[in-house]
């Protein structure tokens, strides 16, 4: 394996980080927090040392990155990401250790937003753009991973028969890969401006407005006080919020052929159809049992809860009626496990591969009528080949025992099993705290176990970075020349 790549990537990445610190940075100077003012700056020196140390030892080498090295790389960057990130955080004083401080960071890189603080406004504003912040990079960075990293080495159990966001990468890697990268970043900047802008005139202060347009369309779910966005009083909030968590949820490549003038594009997109048909036929169950005289305002407030559960942003939501609260609970951890769609900012299973499942199961219960009948299955044009769907299976049944094994070894630290249950899809759905919030199940996840902490951190990481594609490294054969 050729480490140059690698270690030029990872100082590329201290760097990019080292010049981010610079805006929370600015904004402690300018409100004189001394504190704030020395951890990021510290943050700074340290991040951008290592980084241009290493860019430079590397510089001159020929850089040649192929599947093992893209493998290495993914929980590399992550690791690093979350020291760093994490930094600030330890060198304000707000958290007991370094763990704390990692435990933060990386649940802002993951965009799974659990956090060790139930009150955020314990912190600073610089601290809280950072994590809003980290919370965006980490939305950027799972674009890149899931529509050009895993498809591209055939990793993560990821369909994507087609790039929409660039030509084909098989004759020229690196330029594609480049126009890619500023493709998406166009596309992720504008719609986070767009919804910043939106929220401004609908109301929100500008230092909220920016937080949570960072954090909604990463689908992240940090927030910056307890009460969460149901605390700003206005229907046009949560409507906003609630459209761009869908669109956060959403292939990002379809936003940029939307914006190319295709106007017609998610209609045509099979995912977005069944996420619109899943978000209406939650919204029906949710108003059969909350009953016909629900107020215009409760009802927006209902979907930005439901939106929130299903793009995995985590939001804290609204209350569910206790004569009903297990179903609902039931329904928003189904929804939280399924997720997204493919090449989007949210965690969970993804509806692309639920749905291929399913058809997979039609097909074989037709096979019993008649066996010899030949049923393609297809995913819009394009037929789904066979060994696709064995990866399916095992990506399926391996997030089937991720989930228990992540239950049973919380329990193993003392969290009664409901709780270490919700904490577990929680993690690995990368969804935050929304269910916890929906289950009465308010866990002040400071005060747990540092092996419990620990536990949590590796479901998160395991959420975002794809399990096929984490498995690989555990494979011997996978490293032989």
């Amino acid at each position: 394996m050729n480490a140059t790549p690698l270690l030029r990537v990872l100082g590329a990445t201290m760097v990019f980080l080292a010049v981010s610190m610079l805006i929370p940075l600015m904004l402690a100077i300018s409100q004189d927090d001394s504190v704030s003012k020395n951890a990021f700056s510290a943050g700074v020196c340290v991040s951008g040392f290592f980084g241009i140390v290493l860019f430079l030892t590397t510089r001159g080498r020929p850089f040649t990155i192929g599947r093992r090295e893209t493998v290495a790389l993914l929980p590399l960057l992550a690791v690093v990401a979350t020291l760093i990130g994490g930094l600030p955080f330890y060198l304000c004083g707000n958290t007991e250790n370094f763990l704390d401080a990692s435990f933060e960071a990386l649940s802002g890189i993951t965009t799974t937003g659990l956090s060790l603080f139930p009150d955020p406004s314990v912190l600073s504003p610089s601290e809280l753009l950072w994590r809003a912040m980290l919370q965006w990079i980490g939305g950027y960075g799972t674009l890149v991973l899931v529509i050009w990293a895993l498809p591209s080495f055939g990793l993560g159990g990821v369909f994507m028969p087609r790039r929409d966001a660039v030509e084909t990468l098989a004759a020229d890697p690196q330029p594609s890969f480049h126009r890619l990268v500023r493709s998406l970043f166009v596309v992720y900047g504008s719609l986070t401006v767009m919804c910043a802008t939106a929220l401004l005139f609908a109301g929100m202060p500008l230092f909220d407005s920016i937080c949570y347009s960072m954090s909604t369309l990463s689908t992240g779910g940090f927030v910056i006080e307890s009460s969460g966005p149901l605390g700003f009083k206005g229907v046009g909030i949560h409507l906003i919020l609630a459209l761009f968590m869908m669109l956060g949820a959403i292939n990002f490549t379809l936003h940029g052929r939307f914006i190319s003038g295709d106007w017609g594009v998610y209609s045509r997109e099979f995912e977005c159809r069944i996420l619109l048909i899943v978000i209406l036929v939650a919204v029906v169950l949710i108003l059969s049992f909350t009953g016909k005289n629900t107020s215009g305002s409760t009802i927006v407030s209902e979907l930005l809860t439901l939106v929130s559960v299903l793009t995995t942003t985590g939001y804290p939501g609204t209350e569910m009626p206790d004569p009903f609260l297990k179903f609902f609970l039931l329904v928003f951890i189904f929804l939280a496990v399924v997720g997204g769609t493919t090449g989007s900012t949210s965690g969970g299973f993804k509806l692309m591969r639920l749905a291929l499942l399913i058809r997979q199961a039609k097909r074989e219960l037709v096979r019993l009528v008649h066996p010899h009948a030949v049923v393609p299955i297809k995913y819009g044009r394009f037929a789904v080949t066979q060994s696709f769907l064995q990866s399916l299976w095992v990506f399926f049944i391996g997030y089937i025992f991720c989930l228990a094994a992540l239950a049973v070894t919380l329990s193993c630290f003392g969290i009664d099993f409901a709780t270490a249950v919700i904490t577990a899809v929680s993690a690995l759905t990368n969804s935050g705290p929304a269910l916890l919030h929906l289950s009465d199940l308010n866990v002040n996840f400071a005060i747990v176990s540092d092996g419990a902490k620990l536990t949590i951190m590796i479901g998160m990481l395991v959420g975002r970075l794809e399990l096929l594609a984490l498995l690989v490294l555990l494979n011997f054969s996978f490293w032989r020349p």
